[in-house]
């Protein structure tokens, strides 16, 4: 049943991509005749990255329409004495409109230690679209929604999901002030109960700021934390320090530290990754002329 819901999703995205490149290019016929239209440039032959990593935060920035990019990190983190886990984790986004994009993220390998316990193996993922409602103005920021739900692919039985589906939608507002930006998230999170029925609520935000130090290089500090979800999951506050290096405008790698503010967060957190623009779809999948 999972395999076919699985099959189900990547056909139907399948078709959905091929529909919006034909659209598309039929409005860049159009626009050849007047004023180019934005969805002109969705076969664009030049693409460039829009990194998301490495803050909890989300920009109100989308992928550059017709983009495919490519994330992927590894981080280590110390829950509490004697109890670590690692993954790899990463996925794909795409950009389907100049304003709307598509996300797909999973946890490829997940390690779990503990004393006398090691657990490890495929973690859940999850499915997103975000859009962008507006551009930012001289004194008025970017706005955006996001809105995520959680494939249950972890292995609950050994404690590495909940086996349930989880909603999550986040309010996103971005400004330019100056060389510096910012992002901030309301989030709002509904987490399946694994032994109940009904769903737990959680209500995050985030405050990322990036400056840039010099053309390639920006740094990273972010202020993120949440109320309490159950009983198990108190409300917590962390802070994150790191960096973003663009190699070039389709390459970026990063790499900091997420490090708890309050007693109630998890230890501390460390990660390197990677984004990479592969190509415009669109131009793949373009309908011959």
């Amino acid at each position: 049943m999972f395999g076919q819901r699985c099959c189900g999703i990547l056909a139907g995205l399948s078709w959905l991509i091929c529909a919006l490149a034909s659209c598309a290019h039929a409005q860049e016929a159009q626009a050849q005749q007047g004023t180019p239209s934005p969805e002109a440039s969705c076969f664009s032959s030049t693409i460039g990255s829009v990194p998301s990593r490495p803050t909890v935060a989300n920009a109100t920035d989308t992928t550059l329409c017709g983009a495919m990019e490519l994330e992927y990190g590894l981080e280590r983190q110390w829950v509490s004495a004697g109890t670590h886990q690692s993954d790899v984790s990463g996925g794909l986004r795409l950009g389907i409109t100049p304003n709307l994009d598509f996300h797909w993220a999973s946890t490829d390998f997940l390690s779990m230690v503990s004393p006398g316990a090691v657990h490890s193996g495929f973690g859940d993922s999850w499915l997103g679209l975000k859009y962008r409602f507006s551009r930012q103005r001289k004194y008025v920021p970017s706005f955006g929604a996001f809105y995520q739900a959680k494939v249950p692919s972890a292995d609950d039985k050994n404690g590495m999901g909940t086996g349930q589906v989880d909603h999550a939608i986040s309010f996103l507002a971005s400004k330019d002030i100056g060389r510096v930006h910012l992002d901030f998230n309301m989030i709002e999170l509904l987490a399946g109960r694994p032994a109940a029925w009904g769903d737990d609520h959680q209500t995050g935000s985030a405050l990322a700021c990036w400056i840039p130090v010099g053309k390639k290089l920006t740094l990273v500090v972010e202020g993120h934390g949440s109320n309490e979800l159950n009983r198990a999951t108190p409300g917590f506050a962390s802070a994150l320090a790191g960096a973003t290096y663009k190699i070039n405008g389709r390459l970026f790698v990063d790499g900091g530290v997420d490090s708890g503010v309050t007693s109630s967060a998890q230890g501390e957190r460390v990660f390197v990754g990677i984004t990479y623009a592969v190509a415009n779809l669109y131009r793949v999948l373009r309908p011959s002329q």
